[in-house]
């Protein structure tokens, strides 16, 4: 299977192609952990990370509001920390697909607007469900 060229924006059709066909292994986000006394992650919802085999996509909201994915190699810190913060990842997938087994993706739904929505439909087995990641969030995507 031909993989994306890295450092190219890919387009949201390849997105949706890519995890139609391959199996997702996890969903990220990233964050970071204030350790000034408790420690408490602080996630980011502005980009997420779906997680292939061979390939990591970073999903983001762009500058004029459209939902871009690009393939990535390693998932770094993309906003500034203060220095005794740490930069970390959460996973996000139970909460997204509400469940920790293997989904099957039906179909992936979405606009070619600024400010869209995505709806996954999969199936974990007999049960069908709908995932929504919508960017119209103020601090970035949200899911239901």
């Amino acid at each position: 299977m031909e993989l994306f060229t890295h450092n190219k924006v890919a387009t949201m059709r390849e997105f949706v192609n890519k995890i139609a066909k391959e199996k997702i292994l996890d969903v990220l986000i990233s964050g970071y952990i204030d350790c000034e006394n408790v420690p408490i992650f602080h996630p980011m919802y502005e980009r997420m990370y779906f997680i292939f085999d061979k390939l990591i996509l970073e999903l983001l909201i762009s500058s004029d509001g459209y939902v871009k994915s690009k393939p990535i190699l390693k998932i770094e810190k993309w906003f500034e920390i203060d220095e005794d913060d740490k930069f970390s990842l959460m996973s996000i997938y139970s909460q997204l697909f509400k469940t920790e087994q293997e989904i099957k993706v039906e179909s992936v739904e979405l606009e070619d607007k600024a400010f869209s929505s995505i709806t996954i439909s999969y199936s974990e087995g007999e049960i069908r469900r709908e995932a929504l990641i919508d960017s119209k969030n103020f601090f970035g995507f949200s899911f239901f």
